[in-house]
């Protein structure tokens, strides 16, 4: 039985080695493109075009996704989406894929992914869209809409919730959560902004890809979340059962991204923590000027006050929802989120 189940992941990997360049959703094929949006820099993608009826054609949506996933991320959105008309564009975010992937931490602004993603639009001749971030994808949705309100419909933030222009102080705010919440909620940020980190992840993906999409959530309390409890996880090669929602294809996909080029893909933190963007964002108006729909998770409240529900004073015109679901809510409840997404877009448009 070892021995088939051996066999079945091999033949399972090879589909995904040749299938690389494509983006399978639930039956049918979309090839993926790249295009080169200033010189040396490219950026990876599909699309889809939305279904042209007059003035009732449906919109594009653009779907930004975070750490440490991939396009492949949105792969329930697409079909959903899809199906209904909407256009669909979803590219790999710098450090993914065979998008541009420096190693330096200072070209993973917010601006310069921003000007990247207009490019791309003007490109595909797509006028405006709905923007769709998770996770790290929220940060250049966010900024999207700061700076190119005339290309923007309306924003969707989906488990993190907007953060306008600041400095943000590292220390500070692992003090701070260590005394109100009796654990550092930002402590893996340590491990990640640290020389030796890609080298372990890389070394110990499993372990790592495990506790990332654990079906235990309390282990991000224990062995995730606080100071140096997500480096001894990993380098100790420890298990646990990985939630269902991820398929055995899912996760040999996720695999394969993962498997090289781990730096790229931690330097989103590495700038964050460095205030890359500060220089370019602080006289800027933090305010979004367009509907903004946040996607909340009940079962991940990490602390109280990293799971505020109130809408910011930057955002005039705000909605909230929440789902019983983890950090990777699109990919566990699909069905809610495409629901509460689609409903949303068609009572503001």
């Amino acid at each position: 039985m070892n021995v088939l189940i051996h066999c079945l992941r091999y033949i399972l990997l090879l589909l995904v080695i040749i299938f690389q360049d494509k983006c399978l959703i639930f039956g049918y094929t979309l090839e993926t493109e790249n295009y080169e949006v200033a010189t040396g820099i490219n950026y990876e993608y599909f699309y889809t075009k939305s279904e042209a009826n007059g003035t009732n054609s449906k919109p594009t949506l653009l779907f930004l996704h975070g750490f440490p996933s991939s396009f492949h991320v949105w792969r329930h959105q697409i079909e959903y989406f899809s199906q209904r008309g909407y256009g669909c564009l979803a590219m790999n975010m710098m450090g993914y894929g065979r998008t541009y992937s420096p190693l330096n931490a200072t070209e993973y602004k917010a601006k310069s992914m921003v000007n990247h993603l207009i490019t791309l639009l003007d490109y595909l001749q797509i006028d405006n869209v709905f923007v769709i971030g998770h996770d790290w994808g929220t940060s250049p949705a966010s900024r999207f809409v700061l700076y190119h309100l005339e290309r923007t419909l309306g924003l969707v933030l989906i488990s993190i919730p907007y953060g306008p222009p600041s400095v943000f102080n590292f220390d500070q705010v692992l003090g701070y959560s260590k005394e109100v919440c009796g654990f550092e909620v930002l402590g893996y940020w340590e491990f990640f902004n640290s020389a030796d980190t890609a080298e372990i992840i890389q070394n110990n993906l499993d372990s790592f890809i495990d506790i990332i999409y654990a079906r235990n959530m309390t282990l991000s309390r224990t062995d995730f979340f606080p100071l140096g409890k997500l480096r001894e996880w990993v380098t100790n090669g420890k298990r646990t059962v990985r939630d269902s929602y991820l398929t055995e294809n899912d996760y040999e996909i996720l695999r394969q991204y993962l498997a090289k080029g781990m730096q790229s893909k931690l330097n989103w933190y590495k700038a964050a923590i460095e205030n890359i963007n500060w220089n370019d964002e602080k006289n800027m108006d933090p305010t979004i000027q367009r509907p903004v729909l946040f996607i909340k998770e009940e079962s991940f409240d990490v602390c109280p006050i990293f799971s505020s529900t109130e809408p910011s004073e930057f955002i005039p015109n705000y909605e909230m929802i929440e789902l019983n679901a983890g950090h990777w809510v699109m990919e566990e409840t699909p069905d809610e989120v495409n629901r509460a997404i689609d409903k949303w877009i068609r009572k503001i448009k």
